[in-house]
């Protein structure tokens, strides 16, 4: 068995104190008779495959994995991957671990099992290869809301149609999603409705229907909960926090989250710190 065009890229920064912290990611196309097994891992271990065909074998079963399928293995999972004997794959994969990993395999997977969707994730990959590269003190922040984006991609795929969208042309996860690929924009509702082929008053009327919010304040909410995670996993100043999330200042973010959560950041935090 053999391993052609393999690249590995292990992260520059240490693994002291972070609750988010990708170890390694990495590229292969492996052999048609190459197999790999997991058995008692402590990472949370995701692969894409951008290319060819593979088996996925787990605890409940056998599953075929084709080209842009995606699976997230939670830790200590029984599982086995193997090429196609004709067709082998070329595989994206990334392993990570902490507290606040943990927190998003609990919240998006709770049946704690692996998961495969189908959806368009290889860009996130290499855009997590390229910040672990980096050495700088807050590239742990960036690149945990890169791969909040990708659990979140994962999670909304799994819920829709081989489409992307319901008979309505949205879905709620969608529109998460789109906030957060879209976090370091200016809200423009005209821009978000246009994405989903909908009026403005149609997509008002799907948000408050699902969520009894406007598209301003699911908006904000998606923001606020991002905030929380920061606030809680990592050292990262308020004012750090306000600039990443695109508050005008630490006072307009401050008063915003306190009026969403009745805390102002400060308080969530020493009350919620992992």
């Amino acid at each position: 068995m053999s391993l052609s065009n393999e690249k590995i890229i292990q992260n520059a920064s240490k693994a002291i104190n972070v609750s988010c912290f990708v170890k390694a990611v990495g590229k292969v196309t492996p052999d048609p008779s190459w197999s790999a097994l997991r058995e008692d891992s402590h990472d949370v271990l995701v692969i894409f495959v951008s290319d060819g065909k593979a088996r996925l074998t787990t605890s409940g079963g056998e599953y075929p994995l084709y080209r842009s399928d995606c699976v997230v293995f939670p830790p200590k999972k029984y599982t086995k991957f193997q090429s196609d004997s004709k067709n082998p794959p070329t595989v994206h994969w990334l392993r990570c671990s902490g507290e606040l990993v943990d927190a998003f395999v609990k919240c998006y997977f709770p049946n704690m099992k692996a998961i495969i969707a189908t959806c368009d994730v290889e860009n996130l990959f290499i855009q997590i290869g390229d910040l672990i590269t980096r050495t700088s003190k807050d590239i742990a922040d960036t690149i945990a809301l890169v791969l909040h984006k990708l659990f979140i991609t994962v999670k909304n795929s799994l819920n829709t149609s081989p489409s992307g969208k319901n008979k309505n042309g949205l879905t709620g996860n969608k529109y998460e999603e789109y906030i957060v690929s879209h976090m370091c924009d200016k809200l423009d509702v005209h821009d978000f409705a246009r994405h989903f082929g909908l009026s403005v008053p149609a997509l008002t009327a799907i948000l408050k229907r699902k969520f009894g919010k406007t598209p301003y304040q699911y908006y904000l909410s998606v923001k606020i909960g991002l905030a929380k995670g920061m606030l809680s996993s990592s050292q990262t100043s308020v004012e750090d926090i306000a600039a990443r999330l695109c508050f005008t200042d630490r006072t307009h973010f401050s008063k915003l989250f306190k009026r969403e959560t009745g805390v102002s950041p400060a308080q969530f935090r020493n009350k919620n710190t992992l």
